[in-house]
């Protein structure tokens, strides 16, 4: 038995019956239906899983990972402690002249002032913690020059208030070799006039995420987590931060994070300079080399 829909005369007929821009109005509404759905799905995993079930949430002892390269940027996130390179030596941060002790990753955040004027940052990210770090900027604002970070991110709103403060106060940031800034950290780093990056630091996004008791329904959860990225999003682009960073962030499981290399920390300008990085020269074009001579 044969689909008479083959039939050329039956489908004109079909199509004739649907008013002027149906079919598009019925395409747009079957894809955002489709949209939602799987969206909402995706929260509801989000809201399912705990934190504790991720790879390597648990863990608060660094882990050696391979650094990130063009077309491999993904790696585990680490929530509570940072990666490190094979072979790879220890982050220097100001104020620690005996190094940073792991546990400080699972941590919130403390602030220390080293006698240049530069400061740290180190710890998680938590509610509370832009408040410390408005406290540690008033009670040091006439020595403060730079804020270099280590930190395996938390809350966004607060990474946004730290980035708004650096920037009011013309401040710098840094993210030395073998530093981590992950998840919302990145948010705080880009508020920096100047931002340093190692060439060998660690600094990555994933997609925001809502602690389940606090986002009622699933459409509220997507609802809330639709308005965070688009601030997030806001957020970078006053910073002059290129958006893309952001994109990144939401194509990226909250389980995992997208790491960027020195080369994109340069292009998408999430960092000013770059140290280490040797950039190629630009290419000029033919037409442009008539011109000139």
């Amino acid at each position: 038995m044969h689909d008479n829909l083959d039939s050329p005369n039956l489908f004109e007929r079909t199509m004739h019956r649907i008013p002027e821009g149906g079919l598009l109005k019925w395409l747009f509404r079957g894809l955002l239906v489709t949209t939602v759905a799987v969206l909402g799905l995706d929260l509801k995993n989000l809201m399912d899983a705990e934190p504790e079930e991720w790879p390597g949430a648990d863990r608060t002892s660094p882990m050696t990972l391979e650094p990130a390269k063009p077309s491999d940027h993904v790696r585990p996130y680490l929530p509570r402690t940072s990666p490190v390179r094979r072979g790879g030596g220890t982050v220097k941060l100001p104020g620690y002249k005996d190094g940073v002790d792991p546990k400080l990753m699972d941590r919130k955040m403390i602030f220390k002032l080293a006698e240049d004027g530069s400061a740290s940052a180190v710890g998680r990210i938590e509610q509370g913690t832009a408040e410390d770090f408005e406290r540690f900027v008033l009670a040091n604002e006439d020595d403060l020059k730079s804020v270099a970070i280590h930190s395996p991110g938390g809350s966004v709103s607060d990474a946004m208030a730290i980035a708004q403060l650096i920037r009011d106060k013309k401040l710098n940031t840094d993210v030395p070799n073998n530093g981590y800034c992950a998840s919302s950290c990145p948010l705080a780093y880009s508020g920096g006039v100047e931002r340093k990056a190692g060439k060998r630091s660690w600094i990555g996004v994933h997609q925001v995420y809502t602690v389940p008791s606090a986002i009622g329904s699933i459409h509220d959860g997507l609802e809330e987590a639709q308005r965070i990225s688009a601030v997030s999003q806001q957020h970078l682009v006053d910073m002059g931060v290129d958006p893309i960073v952001w994109i990144h962030a939401m194509r990226t499981p909250k389980e995992k994070l997208y790491i960027f290399t020195p080369e994109q920390l340069d292009e998408y300008k999430l960092a000013t300079t770059v140290t280490g990085l040797k950039k190629k020269p630009k290419k000029v074009s033919k037409s442009k080399k008539k011109k000139r001579s």
